[in-house]
């Protein structure tokens, strides 16, 4: 009756051995499996924070771009007045060139004019 009182006894122990081993592995696999939670949720944490930081930016752009936007608009109006002067410039420009040029013209034709009539008076004399 020892020898099967021994084997029962050696029986229970392996049985034991191998119930720790198993809690064991199952507290080893726990704690992975939390340490991969915890590292999970920090990535996560770190994506939200740069997702954040991204929307934060996108959003100064979006001002940034309706302040441009307006300040385009001013600048638009600035530019088409002062090409519409560029434009007046430019015709008040011709315009005092043809006027020149005809009081130029009418001068020298003055002037020859005269010059024929005095120097016919010196021939003359």
């Amino acid at each position: 009756m020892t020898s099967k009182l021994d084997e029962i006894s050696e029986a229970i122990g392996s049985l034991r051995a191998e119930v720790a081993g198993i809690r064991r592995d199952f507290q080893a696999s726990e704690q992975r499996s939390v340490e991969s939670s915890r590292r999970a949720d920090l990535h996560r944490a770190a994506v939200h924070k740069r997702v954040d930081d991204l929307v934060g930016e996108v959003g100064e752009l979006r001002t940034n771009v309706e302040t441009m936007k307006t300040d385009v608009a001013d600048s638009k109006t600035i530019t088409d007045e002062v090409k519409e002067w560029k434009q007046r410039g430019v015709g008040a420009l011709f315009v005092a060139g043809i006027a020149g040029t005809a009081i130029g013209g009418a001068a020298v034709g003055f002037v020859v004019y005269w010059w024929d009539a005095i120097m016919k008076v010196l021939r003359a004399a």
